[in-house]
């Protein structure tokens, strides 16, 4: 072979195997940057499962009331990124994750019988007769859960005794109205809808309702239904046909597991209508009744009482009375003390729906206990020309009124009409809902006196309680009701019920003590004053005020001295049907049931969502960061990071963020060129960390009780997470951190370049060792401390998330310092977030560094050093 040949031959080879390198590098540079969008998709999924399970931890603490819907809602999004993350995993390691799907569909399956309730069937007659030959036993449905509710079922004892008292009618029975609700998926839609609205928040609840109401209303009753309700009218017609009569309806919406004399329930009053109406005009105004539940006040208070829509009773009673009958409400004694020396009887010109709606002006008689039951006052409305209430009718019924109450062994109220024949009857007695328990209120101090803006009226609901304003002359004012604001509106009018688990207190100009509004804030324990004067011209909207119900007044500002130690208000979440379903689908979500160290760590022994979650992020974290041991991918990719000594940090190289490219593992601090990360990590070490802070006794055993909840947060299952690998993404411009120090989550991701407009800076903070109550003080501690450097902090639960933008590089740099100082300095902070003192001291010693770091200044290295695993997670 000639000399030319021979160097051609060995030229060509040469050129195949420069162009054989050239594309082995293009080829494992392509696969890096697909591992590296794989590994930023599971992190985005990881993330968000974290927020997600923050905020099912916090609707567990029962700190505001939540419904079914809300359950639904968090269940579905816990699987929705469970799967997220078991999908971009099996992009970067796909051998555990046909184990992982498997765990994950079981779950699923689990979790969804938990929240989505089989419908049941409720046995029994669809309609029961009311009247001398009524059937209690059958009522009450013989021991199971009963067809009626409580109210109709005392006023068939009533009967027993006095039989003229308690008008004929008949009852369409829970099942007959769970049997409606059922048919053509009726309920499914309703829950599909309030599902679809998101809830019910003020700014939609009103179409919402309109809605469903018309849904209901539209929806043809069941051809059986129909049937059993012509024929009992055809009794009740028979039994009446020598007189005039009008059908009342009365519709209730109750708990059914209640128990006990309170006698919880929504009345849902339907419109009346003549009992010689045409059958289809009645049947009309049966499913006006029913689509009364969907009403806003009916939604809200299924809610705040935590029921499910299997777990809420449903029946209508309907009455037939004279034509020409009027009435009215009666207390045998003042429904805000349970024992008084007078019984209050109100009457109106219509039948009692129209005073408990407060739709029609009512007269307010007070009558002596003693007989012979002397009038002590009776008045009507200011512009009212004359009584509708006379003195007899106001001493009969306050003699009914006791009679009952001596009968039922409790205080009564009950709804009442007198025939135009002068006979009394009655539609409703139930006892008198007892007061919150008795606390203690601080007195009045002098000092407190100039801070007086309002006083009069008289107590609806005793109470003290301090928040925002919120002045509504109509519903459009309410939209946007802020949760724990004080309610101010000119009447006690049914309306403003729907606001009643978001108000904190209701001050009214004008209103009655028996208002239907007026109940729901004794039931539920809202402090309220009615009669006010000057309420709606003094106050103004978002002005901080401490009402004080029980001596009927208002102070400007938040007065602690006025405040009692123990909150007003009833929590009727905690043991609700919905509640307890949240427990059940939560024990499958959030516990942590492997140790990471543990043989027994695989895929196939994941227990619940957080367990395939966590063993997913352990095999993510390691098959991004085995790409540095693995030459033929990313030769250079991933190095360990060294400043002075090596930390459990890693670097990820996504572009030019190396000056120097080491050949070993290892990459020093100086030889990074990013320069977000170096102004970072100057921050993170700008002082030294002094370790867990002295814990106070509450939040030791706050600690404790959560280890006991969760075996992982025991310090001896702690180990793997003190050696957990914290990585940085890097490039010359950008930098993403993500990193994690026992429970404490924190990322930081920023870009920092020449062009100002694109300049950002993201500091996200999460988790936590003690309970979440610790850890939402935690959040907002760090949040104000954020906010003084020009960060817009959002807290949500337990977690923070602080943005700023357009800074110049310069300004950057200092930014970026002080959000590195942050996520080393606030590791166990929570634990001493109920200490008032060391919170103090540490946000004085903290921001004192932080204005340091954002002049450019260096902070004193004389503290006491830690341990290299605690200096650096």
């Amino acid at each position: 072979m000639s000399l030319s040949r021979l160097l051609g031959f060995f030229t060509r080879s040469a050129r195949r195997a420069a162009a054989s390198v050239t594309a082995s590098d293009s080829e494992a540079e392509h696969f890096f940057a697909l591992r590296h969008h794989s590994f930023k998709l599971f992190l985005t999924a990881w993330n968000t499962f974290q927020e997600t399970m923050t905020a099912l931890e916090y609707t567990l603490c029962c700190d505001h009331p939540f419904g079914l819907y809300r359950v639904r809602a968090l269940c579905t999004s816990m699987a929705t990124q469970v799967f997220q993350c078991v999908k971009q995993l099996e992009r970067l390691d796909p051998a555990p994750c046909q184990a992982l799907y498997a765990r994950f569909a079981e779950l699923q399956k689990n979790v969804a019988d938990d929240v989505y309730e089989p419908e049941v069937c409720l046995l029994g007659p669809l309609v029961l007769p009311l009247g001398e030959d009524s059937d209690l036993e059958a009522l009450s449905g013989q021991g199971g859960f009963p067809l009626v509710d409580p109210a109709t079922l005392r006023l068939e004892e009533v009967r027993r005794r006095h039989p003229q008292l308690a008008p004929r009618g008949f009852a369409i029975t829970m099942a007959g109205c769970q049997h409606f609700l059922q048919s053509n998926d009726l309920q499914s839609e309703i829950n599909r809808r309030i599902q679809a609205a998101g809830g019910l928040a003020p700014k939609h609840l009103a179409k919402l309702s309109r809605g469903l109401g018309q849904l209901v209303e539209d929806t043809p009753l069941p051809p059986d239904l129909e049937q059993e309700i012509r024929a009992a009218l055809a009794r009740l017609r028979a039994s009446s046909q020598h007189e005039s009569m009008r059908l009342v309806l009365r519709g209730r919406l109750w708990p059914p597991e209640a128990r006990g004399s309170d006698d919880p329930g929504l009345i849902l009053w339907g419109p009346s209508v003549p009992l010689d109406a045409s059958d289809e005009e009645i049947l009309h105004a049966v499913q006006l009744t029913l689509a009364r539940k969907q009403r806003a006040q009916a939604l809200v208070y299924r809610r705040a009482r935590g029921l499910t829509d299997a777990g809420a009773g449903v029946c209508i009673t309907c009455m037939a009375v004279e034509e020409g009958s009027w009435g009215g409400l009666a207390h045998s004694c003042s429904p805000v003390r349970a024992h008084g020396e007078l019984v209050h009887v109100y009457a109106c010109q219509g039948l009692p729906q129209e005073l408990d709606y407060s739709v029609l002006p009512a007269d307010h008689a007070t009558v002596d206990r003693q007989p012979p039951h002397e009038i002590v006052s009776l008045a009507g409305p200011d512009d009212a020309p004359c009584l509708v209430l006379d003195a007899d009718t106001a001493r009969d019924v306050a003699a009914l009124a006791l009679e009952l109450e001596e009968l039922l062994g409790c205080p009564v109220s009950l709804s009442w009409v007198r025939t135009p024949q002068g006979e009394l009857r009655l539609l409703l007695v139930r006892p008198i809902p007892l007061p919150v328990d008795a606390v203690d209120m601080p007195p009045v101090l002098p000092e407190v006196g100039p801070n007086l803006r309002l006083s009069g009226g008289y107590t609806v609901s005793p109470g003290r309680v301090a928040g925002p304003v919120c002045v509504a002359r109509r519903w459009e004012d309410a939209r946007r009701f802020p949760p724990g604001g004080i309610l101010v509106v000119p009447d006690d009018n049914y309306r403003w019920g729907a606001l009643m688990d978001r108000v904190a207190g209701i001050i009214a100009k004008e209103g009655l003590a028996g208002s239907r509004l007026a109940s729901l804030a004794r039931e539920f324990g809202k402090p309220a004053i009615f009669g006010m004067a000057g309420a709606l011209d003094t106050l103004e909207n978002g002005q901080s005020i401490t009402l004080c119900s029980d001596i009927c007044q208002v102070y400007a500002d938040r007065q602690e001295s006025l405040l009692p130690n123990v909150p007003p208000g009833r929590d009727y979440m905690p043991g609700s049907p919905v509640y307890r379903i949240l427990q059940k689908a939560s024990a499958r979500i959030l516990p942590l049931t492997m140790d990471v160290d543990s043989p027994e760590f695989k895929a196939a022994n994941c227990q619940t969502y957080h367990d395939i979650a966590r063993y997913c992020h352990e095999r993510a974290v390691s098959a991004m960061f085995s790409l540095g041991a693995e030459k033929k991918y990313a030769p250079q990719r991933v190095k360990q990071l060294r400043d002075k000594v090596l930390k459990q940090f890693w670097v990820v190289n996504l572009s030019d963020g190396f000056a120097v490219t080491p050949s070993g593992p290892v990459i020093d601090i100086d030889q990074i060129a990013s320069v977000p990360m170096r102004a970072l990590w100057r921050g993170m070490n700008a002082y030294p960390w002094q370790g867990p802070p002295p814990v106070d006794g509450k939040g030791f055993l706050s600690v404790l009780f959560e280890a006991t909840a969760n075996p992982n947060l025991d310090p001896a299952a702690q180990t793997a997470y003190f050696s957990e690998k914290n990585y940085f993404m890097i490039s010359r411009d950008y930098c993403s951190l993500h990193s994690r120090f026992g429970f404490h989550f924190v990322s930081v991701e920023a870009r920092l370049g020449e062009r100002t407009p694109e300049n950002y800076l993201t500091f996200h903070l999460r988790g936590g060792a003690a309970n979440i109550e610790r850890r939402i003080l935690r959040v907002r501690f760090v949040s104000e401390i954020l906010w003084e450097f020009g960060f817009a902090p959002t807290v949500r639960n337990d977690a923070v998330s602080a943005t700023l933008k357009g800074m110049d590089r310069e300004e950057g740099e200092l930014l970026l310092a002080i959000a590195g100082y942050m996520t080393i300095h606030t590791r166990q902070l929570d634990m001493i977030m109920q200490d008032a003192a060391q919170v103090a001291a540490r946000r004085e010693e903290m921001l004192n560094h932080c204005r340091m770091l954002f002049r450019g200044e260096s902070l004193a290295q004389d503290a006491p050093g830690v341990e290299e695993k605690q200096a650096c997670p």
